[in-house]
């Protein structure tokens, strides 16, 4: 059976501190609510949350489609731009320097990579085998 919750009771809430769903004690309430409650972990005072409860998103059959088929879009796109490169005109990544649409990139972390689009004169779009990657590029040095 369940018991009626009071100012003293223990209760299920979610402690933004700990990033938990832990035991509360209630400190306030406002009518038949618990509005206050201390973590019995690191004893901070927080409003009540309740524990949130995940449903899985159902997904639809065109949402996976769609990623499944964006995937494969990147892959071919990849090993198109690929058999186009030529490994002497690669050119070191750097946030410095300025880079144009079809020059090659090795970056540290992503591996070599095409530009394939510049939406502004800070950033650039490079398709890396992992995927697309928006870069920043041209900042100046102080």
């Amino acid at each position: 059976m369940f018991r009626k919750t009071t100012v003293g009771s223990e209760i299920d809430s979610y402690c933004g501190r700990c990033k938990l769903v832990l035991n509360h004690v209630v400190t306030a309430m406002v009518e038949a609510e618990p509005r206050r409650v201390r973590c019995l972990t690191c004893q901070s005072e927080h409003n009540h949350r309740l524990p949130s409860v995940k449903k899985p998103k159902a997904a639809s059959r065109s949402g996976s489609k769609t990623r499944s088929t964006s995937k494969a879009s990147a892959i071919s796109r990849w090993q198109t731009a690929l058999a186009t490169w030529d490994g002497s005109t690669t050119k070191d990544y750097s946030i410095y320097e300025s880079f144009n649409v079809d020059e090659w990139i090795s970056h540290v972390k992503f591996g070599n990579g095409l530009v394939i689009d510049t939406p502004s004169s800070d950033r650039m779009i490079t398709l890396f085998e992992s995927g697309e990657k928006m870069l920043m590029q041209g900042k100046p040095r102080k």
